[in-house]
């Protein structure tokens, strides 16, 4: 059965905005950067059932529970503003627990980056 010239007009319509909505998560997600870095006892099961989600659920609950201890926390916007915490006493964390969250804001500049010039590049031909 041939799709009617209105109900093709619809769908495109329908699939521009969806894209569009994708598209405003996306940028709204670059905007900023927050990392969040935890210390303490987690007992995680990984499969291709559970993945990300599920490690993130678990990790939730055991921060609930009073299982672990934020470590550090940095939060930066994309005007420049940050936010940066650092646990008043560290000598029971590893040292390498501070060295794992300066990675992960680094990556999650990095990251950023690269998307931006994906966009730019895209945009501007």
């Amino acid at each position: 059965m041939p799709v009617k010239p209105e109900d093709k007009a619809k769908s495109e319509k329908s699939g521009i905005k969806n894209a569009l909505e994708k598209l405003n998560e996306a940028v709204k997600d670059l905007t900023s950067l927050h990392v969040q870095t935890y210390s303490g006892e987690v007992g995680i099961t990984v499969n291709s059932d559970n993945g990300y989600k599920s490690i993130k659920e678990q990790i939730d609950k055991s921060r609930a529970d009073g299982n672990l201890d934020l470590v550090a926390e940095t939060l930066a916007q994309f005007d420049g503003d940050s936010y940066n915490f650092v646990k008043k006493d560290l000598d029971d964390i590893p040292a390498v627990t501070l060295e794992v969250h300066k990675n992960a804001v680094k990556a999650g500049i990095e990251t950023r980056i690269g998307l931006l010039g994906l966009f730019k590049s895209l945009l501007i031909k």
